[in-house]
C-alpha cells in the first residue's frame, strides 16, 4: 500500500528539511519534511509516496492570518517606499517623487514584501514544529537572486531554484546555527536562472507576414501621424475596434501603442548593492521586517539599479506623443518598465495619468484595497463601482464593450472554467490553497452523476502548462473519461455549446457571463472570507439566488435540480433580480463605449 504524507507534527523525530522539488537537494535514507506542497511533482509521486515524509503545516490561510500578515505588509511599504525612494533618487541623480517611485517599482515592492513575509514565517513555523536536522541549499555565494525586470520577478518568486537560494540567506538572518547546511552547485559556472514564460503558440506565415506588416506600418503612423499633444491610450482592455473609434472621436489618428521590449545587459554589482543596503535602515525589533529590509537590495530587479540607464536609454527612443493631453492604459501599469518610466517622467511635468480596472477583485477583493494602480493615477476608471477613493470613476465593463452578445445552448453541455495554479507571491501558502481548490474540483464531478458528468467539459487555464500542478494528468488519473479543453479552445466557442456555465473561482468570467446574461453558477471554498465588507452585500444578493455557492456538493444538488430547463430557473424574476443589481455594481454595459469613455476623460482633464 502506498504511503500518504500527513501534515502531522512530532517534533521527537530529527528530520531534513526539504525546499523545492529539486531532488538532487533531497535525503531518501533518513525522515524528511517537505516545507510546502509546491515540492510534491505529480509526476514524482512514486518518489515521494515511499519516503518517511511529512508536510510541513501551510502557513498564513486563515483569514485572521491573512489580514494580519496583510497590515504588516502595508506598513512595511509605506515605511520603505519613502527611504527607497530617496536612495534611489541619490543614486541616479533624480528628483522623483515618491509616487514616481511607486509607479515605477511599486508593483515589485508589493510583492517583494509578501514574498519574504511568506518565506520567513513559513520556516520560522517549521522550526516551531519540527526538530530540523539539516537542509539542502545551492551556494548562495555563486548566484545572484537579483533578476532583470519586474515580470521575470513575478517567474522567480515561483522558481524552486531560485526560491531554495533565498531561503539559505533567510537561514543566514535567522542564525540557525544549530542546522547543518550542504551546498551543491547548479550547472556550475552559470549565473542565472532559466524562468518558464507564457505559452505561446507558432503563427501561421499568413499571420507572421501581417505581423510583420503592421509593425511597419505603426512605426511609419507613429513617426508622420502623431501629433505632441496626442492622448496615449495603450493596452486600455477595450476591443480594438472601440480603441480605434475612441482615438477618433479625440480627433487623433488611430494607433496601437505597444512599449519596445527590453534586454537589461548590465549586470549585478554586489558592492554597490551592499553600500546602498546600509542606508536602507529602519529601526524595527521585528525579525521579518528586517529581514525584508536586509534582503531587498539583494532582490531588487537591475532595470531598478544598475540597468537603469539603459531603461532610460529605451524610454527616449519611443516615438510617443512628448506632450501627450493623458495617458490611458489597464494593463501597462504593472510589468511594462518602459511604459512606467515614461509615465513617471510625464506625470512629473503635469501630464493626467488615468489607469482603468483590469478584471475583476477590484472593488471587492479584500487584499487589493487599494492597488497601486488606483493609489497613482489621477482617475481611476472602475466597471461600476467607487469605494472611497476619489479617483474613483463608474464607467462599464471594458472587456466585451459593444462586442456581439454571447450565446449559449440550452441543450447544450456544463463548461467548468477552472483556475491554474497561481505564482506564490502571497503572505499565505497559495499552492496549499489550490490543493484544496483542486480536490473540491474532483469532490464536484464526482458529485453530478454520470448523465451530467458525460456532457461536461472542464476547461482548464491557458497558463496551466507553465505552472507546476500538472491539471491534465491529475485529471486523467482521476478519470479518464473525463473531456479535458487545454485551454486553446476559444472561449466564446464553448459557451456556445454549453447550457450552463460554472466558474470554480471569483473570476473576471463570471462578470462577463453575468453580463451578457449567460446561465451561470458559481462556487468556491472560502465563503467571503476575500471579500471586502462593501462588496458581500451584492454576492449574498447572488448567494441566496442560487447563482453562487460555497460547496462543491451544493452547486451540484443545484445542477441536478435544473439542469432539464436551466432557462426556467435562470429567467425567474429572483435570479434576474441579483443578476442586474450584481453587474450594476461590478459589471455594468455600454452600448456606445467610445462615446461614454470620451466624455469621462475629457471631464477628467477639465477636473
Amino acid at each position: 500500500m502506498k504511503k500518504t504524507l500527513t501534515k502531522e507534527l512530532d517534533n521527537n523525530i530529527p528530520r531534513y528539511l526539504i525546499t523545492t522539488s529539486d531532488e538532487q537537494t533531497w535525503k531518501f535514507d533518513r525522515p524528511v519534511v517537505f516545507l510546502g506542497e509546491w515540492c510534491l511533482l505529480h509526476s514524482r509521486k512514486h518518489i515521494w509516496q515511499e519516503m518517511d515524509a511529512v508536510v510541513a503545516p501551510s502557513y498564513g490561510l486563515e483569514p485572521t492570518q491573512k489580514d494580519a500578515d496583510y497590515a504588516e505588509a502595508k506598513s512595511l511599504e509605506q515605511k520603505i517606499l519613502p527611504k527607497l525612494s530617496e536612495i534611489l533618487n541619490k543614486h541616479h541623480n533624480k528628483q522623483y517623487s515618491q509616487r514616481s517611485w511607486k509607479i515605477i517599482l511599486g508593483h515589485w515592492l508589493r510583492r517583494y514584501i509578501n514574498v519574504i513575509i511568506n518565506r520567513t514565517k513559513s520556516l520560522e513555523q517549521c522550526f516551531q514544529h519540527y526538530d530540523i536536522s539539516g537542509t539542502t541549499t545551492y551556494n548562495k555565494n555563486s548566484y545572484t537572486l537579483a533578476v532583470s525586470d519586474s515580470y521575470t520577478a513575478i517567474w522567480a518568486f515561483n522558481d524552486g531554484h531560485w526560491n531554495n537560494i533565498l531561503i539559505a540567506e533567510i537561514l543566514d538572518l535567522l542564525e540557525k546555527k544549530d542546522i547543518s547546511t550542504d551546498q551543491i552547485e547548479i550547472n556550475s559556472g552559470k549565473n542565472y536562472f532559466s524562468f518558464k514564460k507564457a505559452a505561446s503558440y507558432d503563427l501561421s506565415p499568413v499571420k507572421k507576414h501581417a505581423l510583420s506588416l503592421y509593425k511597419k506600418t505603426t512605426k511609419l503612423t507613429e513617426k508622420y501621424l502623431t501629433k505632441k499633444s496626442d492622448a496615449v491610450i495603450i493596452n486600455s482592455y477595450l476591443p480594438h475596434k472601440e480603441v480605434i473609434k475612441l482615438q477618433l472621436v479625440l480627433s487623433q489618428f488611430p494607433q496601437l501603442w505597444k512599449s519596445s521590449p527590453i534586454t537589461i545587459a548590465s549586470k549585478v554589482d554586489n558592492l554597490l548593492r551592499e553600500s546602498l543596503s546600509k542606508k536602507l535602515i529602519i529601526q524595527s525589533d521585528n525579525t521579518t521586517e528586517g529581514i525584508v529590509q536586509s534582503l531587498l537590495f539583494k532582490l531588487l530587479p537591475t532595470c531598478y539599479l544598475e540597468g537603469f540607464k539603459e531603461l532610460e536609454s529605451i524610454t527616449h527612443q519611443q516615438l510617443w506623443p512628448k506632450y501627450p493631453k493623458f495617458i490611458f492604459t489597464s494593463n501597462n501599469f504593472d510589468t511594462d518598465e518602459v511604459f512606467k518610466l515614461w509615465t513617471a517622467q510625464k506625470t512629473e511635468s503635469g501630464t493626467l495619468y488615468i489607469t482603468g480596472q483590469h478584471g475583476n477583485n477590484y472593488g471587492t477583493y479584500r487584499y487589493m484595497n487599494p492597488s497601486i494602480e488606483e493609489e497613482t493615477a489621477d482617475k481611476f476608471l472602475t466597471w461600476g463601482w467607487t469605494d472611497g477613493l476619489p479617483q474613483h470613476i463608474p464607467t462599464f465593463i471594458f472587456k466585451t464593450a459593444n462586442q456581439k452578445k454571447a450565446s449559449y445552448n440550452p441543450q447544450g453541455g456544463l463548461l467548468l472554467i477552472e483556475l491554474c495554479e497561481t505564482h506564490r507571491i502571497t503572505t499565505w501558502d497559495s499552492t496549499e490553497e489550490f490543493k484544496y481548490y483542486f480536490d473540491n474540483q474532483l469532490l464536484f464531478i464526482s458529485t453530478l452523476g454520470s448523465d451530467i458528468k458525460r456532457q461536461t467539459t472542464i476547461r482548464l487555464h491557458a497558463q496551466y502548462r507553465n505552472m507546476n500542478w500538472d491539471e491534465e494528468a491529475r485529471w486523467q488519473a482521476f478519470d479518464q473519461s473525463i473531456k479535458v479543453d487545454t485551454g486553446k479552445t476559444n472561449i466564446k466557442k464553448l459557451i456556445s455549446n454549453s447550457r450552463l456555465v460554472v466558474h470554480s473561482y471569483d473570476s473576471t468570467g463570471i462578470l462577463e457571463t453575468l453580463s451578457s446574461n449567460i446561465p451561470t453558477l458559481a462556487f468556491w471554498q472560502n465563503d467571503f472570507y476575500h471579500l471586502r465588507e462593501s462588496a458581500k452585500p451584492y454576492y449574498e444578493k447572488l448567494l441566496n439566488a442560487g447563482i453562487i455557492h460555497l460547496t462543491p456538493q451544493s452547486i451540484a444538488i443545484k445542477i441536478k435540480e435544473i439542469w432539464n430547463n436551466v432557462d426556467e430557473w435562470w429567467m425567474q424574476s429572483e435570479v434576474q433580480d441579483a443578476r442586474k443589481q450584481f453587474c450594476d455594481r461590478y459589471a455594468k454595459i455600454s452600448h456606445t463605449p467610445a462615446i461614454d469613455i470620451k466624455k469621462i476623460l475629457l471631464s477628467s482633464i477639465n477636473d
